[in-house]
């Protein structure tokens, strides 16, 4: 028996996307059938507002369908394909991707060769005589392409087939005929064959600078867990010595607390007899007022006078001490709970001194900044303006504890010490080699409140005169709107809690210099970290209408 031709046509196994044959042909809830990658490429588009729509009935899905290939369907167009392929040449129509036939007219076949000498794609049937004609034969093909305008030179309409390196431009054989003749062209090939080397290079120069970053991420990585680690590490043995401190305490605390319960049941105890002697005593000298009572109403004389002696008989004096003893531990170990008592609440008093952003990256910050302002007060020393040193513009007071801008000169006499363009001035005490704080109030346009070396310049109105501006002084700039500080002339603007009060530390054997905001509380603006080589001075520079007061402490 002959077998049945299928009762479908091609055109009715089309794409409505692409309008060609399907091609792993799928099937959507509506019904409706399409490519597999046309329909993935018409949602894709949609994807962003998650609407899914039928190309054909417009039908809306909440969520994108799942996509399952149509089996019956692409079996139904093989056979198709097949029965087709019995009475007819093989066709093969252009995709949404591939290159269409410039000489097919209608619709267009898929082109199987581009002929770079026609400028022309042609499909199977239409390259024929590029196969054939001996003339034909001659011309460049090459597999199908598109965007042929890009490879023609937009001037002579050639194909661009040369490289000028001189110009490194594409260029026809007529532009290296003519313009480029003295550049140093080359074909496509030897320049892409040239060009591939270096990418080549390139790729392995980029290979090697991958591997190394992935090295050093690993590194980074390593290092994460080595800090985290450590920190863990840091953090038990903490917790292990607090604990251990914390439990010393309590043991402490409990034998102190067992001794003086001790003590006060010995004591209580001692009491309790003495009460119990007493009753008793009180109990006879009752049966005795009540005999005496009874003895004074018998009428009889002489048996009064005969009972009267053995009731006179004074009682035995009590010479029990009963006063309570208020030492419930001994004097030595009193005096050690004291100075215990004292290091606890000196203990206490440690607090985290805040920061600026400027001191986050200085992890030993942590540790040199659990420090009061009653630790540091431990460190202050007094200090006194010298008057040698002062601008003729500064005139001191308060036993020259107080420093003020003056309009009218003062007519200091001339010293070398004296700084004459500049308004500042420094104390007379030098700092070397110990740990000193002091305090300082200021008022006015802004002040410097800085140290310095003796040998910084006092003549002139040159940088080396002013501190902060050179090598040889640190200062903090307090002004109405902000904080910054100053070394060797690199200025490091300061956000810290804003005071009229501020707090200088100085450590020579650390190498550091903190400057701290005083109110309420007391805040870190700044700390330099450095070496001082010199002895130091502290000192202080002014704008107009300012004064500075060092504080007493």
């Amino acid at each position: 028996m002959a077998a049945a031709k299928p009762s479908v046509s091609m055109d009715q196994c089309t794409c409505s996307v692409c309008l060609e044959v399907l091609r792993e042909p799928v099937t959507i809830p509506c019904g409706h059938s399409y490519c597999l990658k046309c329909i993935n490429r018409y949602w894709s588009q949609t994807d962003r507002l998650k609407i899914y729509r039928c190309p054909q009935c417009r039908r809306v899905f909440s969520a994108r369908p799942e996509l399952n290939r149509n089996t019956i369907l692409a079996e139904l167009i093989e056979k198709l394909k097949e029965a087709k392929a019995d009475v007819s040449p093989s066709h093969n129509y252009t995709g949404p991707d591939g290159v269409c036939c410039d000489v097919c007219p209608g619709r267009k076949l898929s082109a199987v060769k581009t002929c770079l000498t026609c400028m022309a794609s042609y499909c199977e049937a239409h390259l024929q005589p590029h196969r054939q004609s001996e003339a034909l034969k001659r011309h460049k093909l090459e597999e199908p392409t598109g965007n042929l305008e890009e490879k023609l030179c937009p001037k002579h309409q050639k194909v661009l087939e040369m490289f000028c390196r001189t110009d490194e431009s594409c260029v026809c054989s007529m532009c290296a005929a003519t313009e480029h003749k003295s550049h140093d062209t080359v074909t496509l090939d030897m320049e892409r064959a040239e060009r591939q080397s270096q990418l080549k290079k390139r790729k392995a120069e980029m290979k090697k600078k991958v591997e190394e970053k992935e090295t050093k991420l690993r590194e980074m990585k390593d290092t994460i867990v080595r800090i985290q680690s450590s920190a863990d590490t840091e953090v038990q043995e903490l917790e292990e010595t607090f604990t251990s401190v914390l439990e010393s305490i309590k043991r402490l605390r409990s034998e102190v607390a067992e001794v003086i319960r001790d003590y006060e049941q010995k004591e209580v105890r001692k009491t309790e007899e003495l009460m119990e002697q007493l009753e008793k005593e009180i109990e006879e000298l009752k049966r005795r007022d009540a005999e005496l009572a009874e003895l004074s109403k018998i009428d009889d004389h002489i048996h009064f006078m005969k009972k009267l002696p053995s009731f006179c008989d004074t009682p035995k004096e009590d010479t029990s001490n009963i006063a309570a003893n208020g030492d419930f531990i001994p004097e030595t170990l009193r005096k050690d709970l004291s100075d215990l008592k004292r290091s606890l609440e000196e203990l206490s008093g440690w607090e985290f001194v805040k920061r600026s952003e400027a001191e986050a990256d200085d992890p030993c910050q942590v540790l040199q900044n659990l420090r009061s302002r009653n630790y540091l007060l431990k460190h202050s020393c007094p200090l006194t303006l010298d008057l040698n040193t002062a601008h003729r513009h500064l005139r001191l007071s308060q036993g020259n504890k107080k420093v003020t801008h003056k309009e009218v000169e003062t007519p200091y006499p001339d010293h070398p010490d004296r700084f004459d363009f500049w308004l500042q001035v420094l104390c007379r005490e030098t700092l070397s080699g110990t740990r000193c704080y002091w305090e300082a109030e200021w008022s006015g346009d802004g002040v410097a409140m800085a140290v310095t070396y003796k040998g910084i310049s006092r003549k002139g109105r040159s940088d080396k005169c002013v501190f902060g501006f050179n090598e040889k002084s640190w200062c903090l700039i307090c002004s109405e709107s902000n904080y910054s500080v100053r070394h060797n002339n690199l200025k490091t603007q300061i956000s810290a809690p804003y005071s009229h009060r501020i707090g200088v530390y100085l450590d020579c054997p650390s190498g550091s210099l903190s400057f701290y905001s005083i109110s309420d509380t007391m805040t870190l603006i700044h700390k330099f970290k450095t070496s001082f080589t010199e002895p130091l001075y502290p000192a202080f520079g002014f704008n107009f209408n300012s004064s500075v007061t060092i504080c007493p402490l």
